[in-house]
């Protein structure tokens, strides 16, 4: 018999100053079916303060968790401090994410600092820091054995989904994603999510929000479209951890 689609809707750069979009954006989610999702939470914003010092950010936190949601650390500050180095890097950097690749090439030492900040955090709030996702889907090839160490289970990329323990699996797979910056950035979104939406056969269907995404009309249309196109073909809403937990 073959396995149920799964989709699985990540929401993106959740942080005390993001809530009323991402929460927005929650809310109109579950009106169009989708019951459980992945929260990607920054820890401290551009090096700002901490999520911890938001009472009601962490609120809002915890009764989506109540209702099924899942806690993913993404990044700490998701800003990058160093300047571009070469062409690949000066690309990543200042075009692709506008200098919030954090974890494009951080060092090993300064990582492992962030990583054990950003678990701090969360376990004070008696949030699991099971999953964790780099900004703009960007690390250092040694990132995922360093996060499987530090105690990490999974973690992704733009191509799919990495399972870091107990065993390594890699599931390939690509995520519906838009970029809201320019006219020209939402045009090229459209165009290539309706590309990817014409594949039918995917086991894992994944779709990305970041905080405006839903402010942008044909946008918004095109995300209700794709979602509750999934659903009505039988797929299962997960988070990521209870996908990798099958």
């Amino acid at each position: 018999m073959k396995e149920a689609t799964a989709l699985i809707v990540s929401l993106h750069d959740l942080h005390p100053a993001s809530l009323s979009l991402v929460a927005r954006q929650r809310e109109q989610l579950r009106d169009w079916g989708v019951g459980e999702a992945s929260l990607l939470v920054i820890p401290a914003y551009h090096e700002g303060p901490s999520f911890c010092e938001d009472p009601e950010f962490c609120r809002w936190v915890d009764l989506q968790r109540q209702q099924g949601d899942e806690v993913v650390v993404h990044g700490c500050f998701h800003s990058r401090e160093a300047g571009a180095q070469g062409l690949r890097s000066w690309f990543w950097t200042e075009i692709y994410t506008r200098r919030e690749a954090e974890f494009f090439d951080l060092p090993q030492t300064m990582a492992v600092q962030r990583l054990r900040f950003a678990r701090e955090l969360f376990a004070a709030q008696g949030w699991p820091t099971e999953g964790f996702v780099a900004p703009g889907w960007l690390m250092a090839s040694e990132l995922p054995q360093l996060l499987a160490r530090e105690g990490f289970r999974y973690t992704t990329q733009i191509g799919g989904i990495l399972t870091l323990r107990p065993v390594e699996r890699w599931t390939p797979t690509r995520t519906h994603c838009w970029s809201t910056r320019a006219g020209w950035r939402r045009a090229s979104s459209l165009a290539w999510n309706r590309l990817l939406s014409r594949d039918s056969a995917r086991n894992v269907v994944r779709v990305s929000l970041h905080p405006s995404d839903l402010v942008y009309r044909p946008i918004r249309s095109q995300i209700e479209r794709i979602v509750k196109r999934v659903l009505d073909r039988g797929a299962r809403p997960l988070s990521y951890l209870r996908y990798v937990s099958r």
